[in-house]
């Protein structure tokens, strides 16, 4: 229940610091700056309306380099593609207590994210950290 607590917590402040909005881009190329996900476990929320979504990387030669992404950029604004579709723009998190998964939170509006969803996940220039 605590933990269901903390989640619904992390949404409700993660919706007061992301809005919904899709960026219209050129795809990046995978296996350059973007990393290919798969989704563990999703949760929707109605209100707030968001969706929580624990993941880690699809190919197991991007684990170092996904769990570094994290560690640098926890709490940072990254962008998603499912199959093709329009870049969304997503929170990210480390998950200190779960070794090589991300948790990623999505406003509303967002493409929808069931288990075992594969996607594209890339951190904008801007965002990093130097």
């Amino acid at each position: 229940m605590l933990t269901k607590l903390r989640l619904i917590t992390l949404c409700v402040v993660a919706m007061l610091c992301v809005g919904p909005r899709s960026v219209a881009r050129q795809p990046v190329q995978s296996g350059t700056d973007a990393i290919a996900c798969r989704v563990i476990e999703s949760h929707a929320n109605a209100s707030p309306a968001a969706t929580v979504v624990i993941f880690h990387q699809q190919h197991k030669g991007d684990q170092e380099r996904l769990g570094a992404l994290l560690r640098a950029h926890s709490g940072e604004g990254a962008e998603i593609q499912i199959s093709g579709a329009i870049w969304s723009s997503v929170t990210i998190f480390r998950l200190k207590s779960c070794f090589g998964r991300g948790l990623m939170v999505l406003p509303r509006g967002a493409p929808e994210m069931k288990e075992g969803t594969v996607f594209l996940l890339w951190l904008p220039v801007g965002n990093a950290k130097n």
